[in-house]
């Protein structure tokens, strides 16, 4: 079973160190696990507006990825196409200011298939062996997404056990150098990022993504030796923590204050409680505490002249008590003074005395007296007890507080007795309750509102209105339900009616675009009908309606799709082919990926390698290629068109060799194909198609404007076949007749999906018919001559498709790194 990879990354947004960034994202595909594959992806803006845009993009690939089931140099060919699709999109929408460009670089893994891929500015280092070996798009290649149509520059690398990958931005290549960078990548894997991030802390922007092959089995991670212990955020590792396979355990939370925290609180648990106050202590005449003599500033001296006055309000309290219980001590009989009574005589308030003790027997009552009698005394009362003021202070005090609390009271009761008499008198409540109890508990609403009683019934009207209300609403519930319901009734009919209209008006209806339109305005409101509940009668018309949509979409499987070569592994990069050209005994491959081209024997021998970039023998990177099969040159040759304006020749009798070539000047090459003998080159920045006669040398001679129309400048591929016909990047096809002036755009009408970004028209076997390879919607079309829609094949092999060509009525096709046959 294959070992997922380890990753670790870091980003600095807006100057802000961050554990993952937004322009970085590292996602798994389909498949089973022990074949699934791996994507890791790393953009970066290259204008204003570009940096805030690559995380749209990392998220969107993302999810194309997640969805992708093909071979891993099919996938990566396809995400660099949705990526350069989003920005066209955006750039399209977007004002000069907004307008985005990017880079990006992409490496994935499945199985033992390891590539990187790389457009625009990118930077990628490879540490494998002890060694390190650098990767940049470069060439066509090095253009950013969105300045240019660009094709991904595809390397595939040896990615085992041990190995690293780093992805970062190109910007912080400026504060590295290789040495620097095989040094650190050297580096136990823990210190990489760290040592990294201190080199480039001070940038306001970078990304930077380390992928890790799997570890040896057998190795620990405690037997790795240390250099650099440099730990971003701390000088070592939070005590008790487990580093075990954790690739990146944490990058910019340590907390250096983590042990003094631990520490303080320890210290805290130490601390012996305090012990417990057995009795509070005698109130002393001192003064106030230190703390409070801070608190109280200038105040101090007068909060220890009332601390002193209250320690001897409180001595003279104590000494009058002890006076008062001395001289009760000394009279054994007194009692509390009596208070004379109306009749005369003398009241005691009781017949104990002050100090708690029954009197004496000689003063209790007689039984043959009576309850009051016993009560008076016949001799004058006895005399108060003499007090000493100056031993009360306490008491004065006391009294006066008592007759001021007094004065309230008696004060509160006259006020409480005269608004009790005038509620008297007016036949009002004497007690009013609070409305609001103020929460603390609730009487039933008892006191929220007067009870009706005999006398205070409601008004008449406040009876009649009261009544009108539930009428209105006992009418309303029972009539606005029906109402709905008439009203989705109505609803519903409308739609059935605009609906058979519609479909009615689409059987009667030639124009194929007109007729779709109006099948799928009806098939909404056919659908609208069916949200509102079921509809035999809709039902009927959906099935209808989808019908005839399907016959309109006319999509067809081929009778065959079969792999007639493999090379998937020829070379050290991956093959992306963009031009196909066929012979009779070969099929010839146009790789952008490593500017050659390859040679598909029909006998089942070995891919062969026929033409490739060399600077040495002046050969330039090949632009186009045409298989001529009508030559005086000595026999079918294949024309091979280079970015120098040279053309050459091959066959397999006399190899590759030049062929006279008279090159307008200013010409650049966009295309070219043959019709009989002519050869035809198209030059889409001067909007010219020219025609060159064949001689027995090449085409020494001057061309013939065959063609020239403002229409070509927006032109990449070319067809000749009597007429022109020429496909746009936008995905727009003319056809040039009437002597080339007259162009007519394929109107494509009755076509579900418009085409994007179209290969070249190839004419099928009925010459009224031509087919084009729509490589972005995995599909074959075949469009009429006068422009409109015929039909479409669709098949699985066809995801990820780059270049199609039809010789003999059979179709060949490249995709998933397979040369393949289709038959229709």
């Amino acid at each position: 079973m294959t070992e997922p990879l380890q990753v670790g990354q870091f980003a600095i947004v807006d100057g802000e160190p961050v554990d993952r960034g937004p322009n970085a994202g590292v996602f798994r595909g389909k498949g089973p696990a022990d074949d699934r594959a791996e994507l890791f992806l790393l953009a970066e803006g290259t204008t204003p507006a570009g940096e805030a845009f690559a995380g749209h993009v990392i998220s969107d690939l993302g999810q194309v990825f997640a969805g992708l089931d093909m071979s891993l140099t099919g996938s990566l060919g396809r995400l660099f196409q949705e990526a350069e699709r989003n920005v066209g999109d955006w750039n399209r929408k977007s004002i000069a200011q907004h307008r985005v460009a990017l880079g990006l670089s992409a490496f994935g893994r499945r199985g033992e298939q390891a590539v990187i891929a790389q457009a625009g500015p990118t930077a990628a280092f490879l540490f494998h062996d002890g060694r390190v070996t650098s990767f940049c798009a470069d060439g066509e290649h090095g253009s950013a997404l969105g300045s240019a149509p660009v094709q991904p520059q595809l390397t595939r690398i040896p990615f085992g056990e041990g190995d690293r990958l780093l992805l970062l931005s190109s910007s912080a290549v400026i504060e590295l150098d290789d040495e620097l960078i095989e040094g650190i990548l050297a580096l136990p894997e823990e210190q990489v990022l760290p040592n990294l991030y201190r080199r480039l802390q001070q940038m306001r922007q970078a990304t930077v993504l380390l992928v890790t092959g799997p570890r040896p089995e057998g190795l620990d991670d405690t037997e790795e030796t240390t250099g650099d212990d440099y730990i971003i955020g701390g000088d070592s590792a939070a005590p008790g923590r487990e580093s075990g396979g954790m690739f990146q355990p944490s990058l910019f939370i340590e907390d250096e204050d983590e042990g003094v925290v631990l520490s303080a609180r320890a210290h805290l648990l130490e601390v012996t409680p305090r012990r417990a106050i057995a009795s509070p202590a005698p109130m002393m005449a001192m003064e106030a505490p230190a703390p409070l003599l801070r608190a109280a500033g200038e105040s101090a001296i007068s909060i220890n002249r009332l601390a002193a006055e209250g320690a001897a309000r409180a001595a003279r309290s104590r000494a009058a008590v002890a006076t008062i219980s001395a001289e009760a001590a000394a009279a054994p009989a007194a009692v509390i003074p009596a208070w004379r009574t109306p009749g005369g005589g003398y009241v005691a308030h009781s017949p104990v005395n002050v100090l708690g003790n029954q009197p004496p027997s000689s003063n209790r009552p007689r039984k043959a007296q009576s309850f009051s009698r016993g009560l008076v005394s016949s001799g004058a009362p006895p005399a108060r007890p003499e007090l000493l003021a100056e031993d009360l202070p306490l008491a004065a005090e006391l009294a006066a507080g008592q007759r001021a609390r007094s004065s309230v009271q008696s004060s509160a009761s006259e006020t409480l007795a005269a608004e009790n008499g005038a509620a008297i008198n007016g036949g009002t409540a004497l007690v009013r309750p609070r409305t609001n109890m103020g929460g603390r508990w609730k009487g039933g609403n008892s006191f929220g509102h007067r009870s009706v009683v005999a006398g205070q019934l409601p008004p008449a009207w406040m009876v009649i209105l009261g009544a009108l209300i539930i009428l209105v609403l006992l009418a309303g519930m029972a009539t606005v339900p029906r109402l709905l319901r008439d009203g989705d009734g109505e609803r519903v009919e409308t739609l059935l009616t605009g609906a058979q209209q519609r479909v009615a008006a689409s059987n009667a209806q030639v124009d194929p675009a007109q007729k779709r339109q109006l099948l799928t305005e009806a098939q909404a409101m056919l659908l609208a009908v069916r949200e509102k509940g079921e509809n035999a009668q809709a039902e009927q018309l959906i099935s209808e309606v989808a019908g005839a949509i399907s016959k309109m979409d006319s999509i067809f499987e081929p009778q065959r799709v079969e792999a007639i070569a493999s090379l998937e592994q020829f070379g050290t990069k991956p093959v992306a082919v963009s031009r196909i050209a066929a012979g009779n005994d070969a099929v010839y491959l146009l790789d952008v990926n490593s500017a050659q081209v390859i040679a598909v024997r029909s006998n089942g021998a070995e891919p062969q390698i026929v033409f490739s970039e060399n600077k040495d023998e002046k050969r330039g990177k090949p632009i186009a290629i045409a298989h001529l099969d009508e030559s005086d040159l000595g026999g079918p040759v294949l024309l091979i068109a280079d970015a120098a304006n040279k053309l050459w020749m091959y066959s397999r009798v006399d190899g590759l060799r030049t062929v006279s070539f008279a090159a307008p000047a200013n010409l650049a090459i966009s295309d070219i194909t043959v019709n009989g003998p002519d050869l035809f080159v198209l030059d889409a920045g001067q909007s010219t198609i020219y025609r060159y006669l064949q001689t027995p040398q090449g085409f020494p001679n001057a061309p013939l404007a065959a063609l020239k129309n403002s229409d070509l400048g927006n032109a990449r591929r070319l067809m000749v076949d009597g007429e022109f016909i020429t496909t746009d990047a936008d995905g727009t096809v003319h056809r040039f007749i009437a002597g080339g002036q007259t162009a007519i755009t394929f109107s494509q009408a009755g076509i579900d999906r418009k085409l994007v970004a179209p290969e070249a028209v190839q004419a099928m076997t009925d010459r009224s018919e031509v087919a084009i390879l729509d490589a972005s919607n995995d599909r074959i079309v075949v469009l009429r001559r006068d422009g409109g829609f015929a039909r479409q094949y669709r098949h699985k092999d066809f995801d990820g498709a780059s270049a199609f060509v039809i010789r003999k009525g059979d179709a060949l096709i490249f995709s998933g790194g397979q040369l393949r046959r289709v038959i229709f």
